[in-house]
């Protein structure tokens, strides 16, 4: 008899929690912990982490199963003759059956894989493409892996439904999970416990969204990424951050600015601003104080001055005591609390563009540092129709705060129905 749990008519019925709304969470707290130990398994043995994941997800209930939970058993391998580890018994074919457990899930996860590369019956499975799972799944039917009859149909279900084929391409394309992760360039104080990842040095918005089942608009959204190009070591959040934080407050230190500081503590950008009465693309002095849940009595030192603007008109406020910018020349001097997104909004220009143009390599400034400002120098013309090309982490708000516009103008002189961007996009400013 198949090691392997061979009654999975309750598969059937496995499958309806598995698709209802509210497991959805349970289910992705499964891919997320077992996702690298998949694709680790993937390239030890060539079984897809597609195929791996599923089997898991509907072997173990998403992990909620008594063999999973007591067991760490999230294949229902049983025990045969040749188990020297620790058992547990579970109704099965017959009652109290005997069933191997695992110290940790990884080895579960292990056993199941070599199960399959030494059974000759599998070994058809390992002449398809390591990226077709959907012959896997035939496959493990056609060898007798499991007796529902439905079970190529449930499997496939679970990989599309889950977007668990993106994890084969990874591996594919190179990702390599046996590389030493790089740990969070901050101390999170994460009270809420808002799934995380940290930004690696061979990742992206785009592989960091498809290893974790997101889009990159999502992502964008939920870290604030109109105001910060993602670098190794930074903290990304998977879900969205809240409105106020943990604890009360914070002391700024030198170089934190504003956006290290929301997702050092879970906080959304826009709601620090607000707590903080600041403009956005400011950024606090060292010492100051932040309010990190009520709203503050007074605005904290930014190092900039406002002027009293005339009603209608665009100008931007700049920075204090910063007598040493020439637009003219092209040149702007670093001045305190200022930082690349601040001085980039200045000129009308990128964070990228900026970076580019002074070819630096991350987003640090130091005071009294030049940086060469001379592609736009001259900010756009009151009611001038400027073309923007949709980038990685724009939003309409992001967007309409750069052009000193509302979201609304923008949406009507575009004809937008919805909030909704596409990379490439061109969107008309007036």
């Amino acid at each position: 008899m198949n090691p392997i749990k061979k009654t999975y008519t309750s598969l059937y019925f496995l499958l309806i929690p598995l698709l209802s709304n509210a497991q959805t969470l349970s289910i992705k707290q499964y891919i997320d912990s077992f996702k690298n130990i998949a694709m680790r398994e993937m390239i030890e043995y060539k079984v897809p982490a597609s195929i791996t994941l599923a089997q898991g997800l509907l072997e173990s209930g998403s992990g909620n199963s008594r063999l999973a939970k007591n067991g760490n058993n999230h294949f229902g391998i049983k025990c045969k003759k040749d188990w020297t580890g620790c058992t547990i018994l579970e109704d099965d074919d017959a009652l109290q059956e005997c069933f191997r457990c695992y110290t940790t899930p990884e080895e579960s996860f292990k056993d199941h894989s070599r199960f399959l590369k030494d059974n000759k019956r599998y070994a058809a499975l390992f002449t398809y493409s390591i990226t077709d799972y959907k012959s896997w799944a035939a496959g493990l039917l056609a060898a007798g892996y499991a007796t529902n009859k439905k079970y190529t149909d449930l499997l496939i279900t679970c990989i599309e439904k889950n977007k668990l084929a993106s994890f084969d391409t990874l591996v594919f394309n190179g990702y390599n999970p046996y590389n030493q992760q790089m740990p969070a360039n901050i101390e999170i104080v994460n009270t809420k416990h808002i799934p995380n990842t940290v930004v690696q040095p061979n990742q992206n918005l785009e592989t960091i969204a498809a290893q974790n089942n997101k889009t990159e608009r999502k992502l964008a959204k939920y870290n604030d990424l109109g105001y910060h190009h993602i670098e190794p070591g930074d903290v990304l959040y998977l879900h969205p951050k809240k409105r106020k934080a943990g604890i009360a407050s914070h002391i700024v230190e030198e170089g934190e600015d504003m956006w290290t500081i929301s997702q050092k503590y879970a906080i959304k950008l826009t709601s620090l601003y607000k707590k903080n009465l600041m403009i956005q693309g400011t950024e606090p002095l060292p010492g100051v104080v932040l309010q990190l849940q009520r709203k503050a009595e007074v605005t904290p030192d930014t190092g900039r001055i406002l002027k009293i603007q005339p009603k209608g008109t665009n100008q931007i406020n700049k920075p204090l005591n910063n007598t040493s910018t020439n637009t003219l020349q092209g040149t702007h001097i670093v001045s305190t609390g200022e930082t690349l997104y601040s001085i980039s909004k200045l000129y009308g220009l990128t964070v990228e563009e900026l970076k580019k143009i002074n070819n630096l390599q991350n987003n640090q400034l130091t005071l009294g540092q030049k940086l060469i400002v001379k592609n736009n120098t001259n900010p756009p013309v009151l009611n001038e129709l400027v073309k923007h090309i949709v980038k990685s982490g724009d939003t309409l708000y992001s967007i309409a705060k750069l052009y000193g516009v509302t979201i609304d103008s923008i949406k009507t002189l575009n004809k937008l129905q919805s909030d909704a961007l596409s990379l490439g996009q061109i969107i008309n400013i007036k």
